[in-house]
């Protein structure tokens, strides 16, 4: 699915005042208050009016201070002398901050390519539409410490917003939910799998399973933290309700451990075949 004209701005406004992208929940409440009829400029007032915009443009800086920032932030660059002036000018007439800096973006994409700063702030704002996207397509929300991170790594290299992108893909998993299947089959993307304890027999078998990966076996509130570790060199089994992530080359699943507040680590080589039961336990095979 393609982003709405709304959602698209939404996500500008997110590049521009938290230098990310919007998480899936943000995002959708943003667009049911222009679709009531917030009008889109109150909505940037509200956002830059925020403490987690302030802290990052306070009230006590500058103009010229809060320009720079802007630059810096949205294009990778300080502002040149008339840029700064113009931008001056339109903060002294009386134009809302807020306004200035989506003015600021809209006018950034609008030069030419090759102009400092388009190349910038063009990937950073094709990231964050890429991953309020896939956010929408595969329901799952992205963490906004994770987005910052992701989009951060954006610059006006078209080789890291390459990588940005498969690492965006990467944090969206795409969740399998053909009830009643025998098996699942991971995907080349990376997947998700749920096993709640009411549909925990909707898949017995996982086939395939790839790094980035991620078993869910219980909701949120049924989560705890007894498991056995497998033998490393043959099969085994984890007793776990919560969330596994195969995270590295070598097969490392990681566990919350909710009783402990803490995240529990299994290494299991050579993992292929993972098996669930409708008590939430995990038989891994091919290890060794």
């Amino acid at each position: 699915m393609a982003l709405t004209a709304t959602q698209l701005a939404i996500t500008k406004l997110y590049v521009g005042a938290f230098g990310r992208a919007p998480e899936k929940s943000g995002l959708e409440y943003w667009d049911a208050q222009l679709a009531s009829g917030t009008p889109f400029n109150q909505m940037v007032d509200t956002i830059f009016s925020l403490p987690i915009v302030k802290a990052i443009y306070p009230d006590t800086m500058s103009n010229d201070a809060f320009l720079t920032a802007v630059y810096t932030n949205v294009f990778g660059r300080t502002p040149d002398a008339e840029g700064l002036a113009y931008w001056n000018a339109q903060l002294a007439g009386g134009q809302e901050r807020g306004r200035v800096v989506m003015t600021m973006i809209d006018a950034g994409l609008g030069t030419p390519d090759g102009t400092p700063g388009k190349a910038w702030i063009t990937n950073r704002v094709n990231a964050a539409e890429f991953a309020a996207d896939l956010q929408l397509i595969r329901n799952y929300e992205v963490d906004e410490h994770r987005l910052i991170e992701l989009i951060s790594s954006v610059d006006d290299i078209n080789a890291n917003y390459v990588a940005a992108r498969a690492a965006i893909d990467a944090a969206v998993p795409v969740r399998q939910t053909a009830n009643g299947q025998a098996t699942g089959i991971a995907t080349a993307n990376t997947d998700l799998f749920m096993f709640a304890a009411s549909d925990a027999a909707n898949f017995k078998t996982i086939n395939s399973l790839a790094v980035g990966d991620q078993v869910n076996v219980a909701a949120a509130d049924g989560t705890n933290g007894d498991f056995r570790a497998a033998a490393v060199a043959s099969a085994g089994e984890v007793n776990a309700k919560g969330e596994w992530f195969f995270n590295s080359a070598t097969d490392v699943l990681t566990y919350y451990n909710e009783a402990a507040n803490a995240a529990s680590t299994v290494t299991l080589t050579g993992v292929n075949t993972l098996s669930v039961n409708q008590n939430a336990v995990f038989t891994v095979t091919g290890l060794g």
